[in-house]
C-alpha cells in the first residue's frame, strides 16, 4: 500500500483529496511547506501531493529541498494559478506529474495506481547488479554470432592490415574499431575517427590531408589533415562507401605509397598509421555499378569484420539495455527494467539496431526516473516493428492482469486495438 503525504495550506483542497484516497491508500496531511519538510525528515512517503501557492515555503521549494536531502518520493503538484512556466519548472525540479486545478479525483487516482503498480513491481523482482567497472564503449558479447566477432577482432588486432568493418546503421561498427585500436600495439596512440558523410564534400579532401597556408581562400596557415593526427595510431574512416569518386583516387594513392601531400604542399609525408574503414553499404555491389573503385575496394578489405545487427543477437539485447541503463542513469536512485519490458524488447525488430535501443533507454529512464522501473509503456516502442504475439503470451497476460483487457494491453506494451484484433485472431473470448 502507498504512504502518501498531502501538502496544502488550504484546509478544505486538503481533506477533499484526503477524503478521496485515505480508503485506498495510506495517507497523512501536512499544514503547510514548512509542516511537510518536518514530517520528511521523521517519515518516510512513497508520494507527496503538494498544492503550489502556499506560504513561506511554496510546492516549489518543497521539492527542491525534498531533492537536495535525498528523498526520492515520488512527487506530484498541483495549483489553481498555473502556467507553461510552472509547469517546465516542476518538470525540471524533478516532479513527476503537475496537476491543475479544479482536476478529476479520477484522474489522480489513476495517477496513484501507476505509480503503485511500477513500484510493487520492483519490490517483487531482483534487484539489477550494479557494475562498478563501468566503462564507456563497453562491448557485450552474450551471443555466439557476436562472440565470433570478437575472436575476428583479436586475431585482426595484433596485426598492422588493414580492416574494413561492414554492417547496418546502429550497429556498433565505431565501437568495434576502437576496440581493435585498444588492443592493438598502438593502444597508446591516438584514435582518430572521421564520419566521410558529416563532412561537406568541398571540405573533406583538405580536412583528410590537411593544407598549406595560402592554398586556397581562407588557408591563413597550414594544417594537417585527419591522417597526420592519426600518426602512430589509428585512423577510423566511417561511411567509406559514399566518398566521391576523384577522392577514391586519392584515397587509393595514399594507400598504396603510405605518405600523403596536403592540399598546396609540394612534398609527401610519411605515415605510420594503422587504417579502419567502415560502410553499411554493399560495396560489390557498388563497384558492379562502377560507383566504387574496385583497386581501392581490395585494398580496403585485406581483413573484414561483419557486425550482425541486434535482430540477429537477441542474446545481447536485455543486457545491452542493462548496460546503457547504468551508462544514462543520472537520477541518484536504482533504476532497471520490469519483466514485461524485458519480454518486450526481445520481441522488438530494432530498425535502427543497438543506437536505437540506446536511445529506447535513455528516454525511458526520464520517464521511470522516480518509479525506478521502466515498465513497457515506458519504451514507446513502434507497433509495426514488434514480433507477432503467439496466443499462449495472449492468455498468459490476460490472466495475470486478472481478464482486464486493458490491462493486458499494457502488460504487453501494445494498444487496445492490437490487443483487440490478436483476440479476434486467436479466438479468444
Amino acid at each position: 500500500m502507498l504512504k502518501v503525504l498531502i501538502v496544502d495550506d488550504d484546509k478544505n483542497s486538503r481533506e477533499v483529496i484526503k477524503l478521496a484516497l485515505e480508503r485506498i491508500y495510506e495517507v497523512e496531511v501536512a499544514l503547510n511547506g514548512v509542516h511537510a519538510l518536518e514530517l520528511m525528515k521523521k517519515n518516510s512517503y512513497d508520494v507527496v501531493i503538494c498544492d503550489y501557492v502556499m506560504n513561506e515555503v511554496d510546492g516549489i521549494e518543497v521539492l527542491k529541498k525534498m531533492r537536495k536531502s535525498g528523498n526520492n518520493a515520488v512527487f506530484i503538484l498541483i495549483t489553481a494559478f498555473g502556467s507553461s512556466d510552472t509547469a517546465i519548472k516542476a518538470i525540471q525540479e524533478g516532479a513527476f506529474e503537475y496537476l491543475s486545478k479544479p482536476f478529476k479525483m479520477s484522474k489522480l487516482k489513476q495517477i496513484l495506481a501507476e505509480i503503485e503498480k511500477s513500484l510493487s513491481e520492483k519490490k517483487k523482482e531482483e534487484a539489477v547488479e550494479t557494475n562498478k567497472d563501468f566503462e564507456d564503449e563497453q562491448i557485450i558479447a552474450d551471443s555466439p554470432v557476436f562472440l565470433e566477432v570478437l575472436k575476428q577482432m583479436a586475431r585482426i588486432a595484433s596485426s598492422d592490415v588493414p580492416v574494413l568493418i561492414t554492417g547496418e546503421s546502429g550497429v556498433g561498427k565505431e565501437v568495434v574499431a576502437k576496440s581493435i585500436h585498444k588492443y592493438s600495439k598502438r593502444k597508446k596512440g591516438p584514435f582518430v575517427a572521421v564520419n566521410c558523410n558529416a563532412i561537406p564534400p568541398s571540405l573533406l579532401e583538405s580536412e583528410l590531408f590537411g593544407y598549406e597556408k595560402g592554398a586556397f581562400t581562407g588557408a591563413d596557415k597550414s594544417k594537417p589533415g585527419y591522417f597526420e593526427q592519426a600518426q602512430k595510431g589509428t585512423l577510423f574512416l566511417d561511411e567509406i562507401g559514399d566518398l566521391e569518386f576523384d577522392l577514391q583516387v586519392k584515397l587509393l594513392r595514399v594507400l598504396q605509397e603510405n605518405c600523403v601531400r596536403r592540399v598546396g604542399g609540394m612534398k609527401d609525408i610519411k605515415l605510420d598509421v594503422r587504417y579502419i574503414f567502415a560502410t553499411n553499404v554493399d560495396l560489390e555491389q557498388k563497384v558492379a555499378e562502377g560507383k566504387f573503385r574496385a583497386d581501392l575496394y581490395y585494398r580496403l578489405k585485406v581483413a573484414e569484420i561483419r557486425v550482425p545487427p541486434l535482430r540477429e543477437r537477441t542474446e545481447d539485447i536485455i543486457p545491452l539495455a542493462n548496460y546503457f541503463i547504468k551508462k544514462y542513469n543520472f537520477y541518484n536512485r536504482e533504476i532497471r527494467l520490469s519483466q514485461g519490458a524485458e519480454r518486450l524488447l526481445l520481441k522488438y525488430r530494432f530498425p535502427g539496431n543497438v543506437r536505437e535501443l540506446e536511445n529506447i533507454i535513455r528516454a525511458s529512464l526520464i520517464k521511470a526516473r522516480y518509479t525506478g522501473v521502466i515498465m513497457p509503456g515506458d519504451l514507446g516502442l513502434k507497433e509495426e516493428h514488434i514480433k507477432e504475439l503467439n496466443r499462449e503470451e495472449i492468455l498468459d497476460a490476460l490472466k495475470k492482469a486478472g481478464n482486464n483487457r486493458k490491462k493486458a494491453a499494457e502488460i504487453l506494451g501494445i494498444s487496445r486495438a492490437t490487443f483487440y484484433r490478436l483476440l479476434k485472431k486467436f479466438s479468444i473470448e
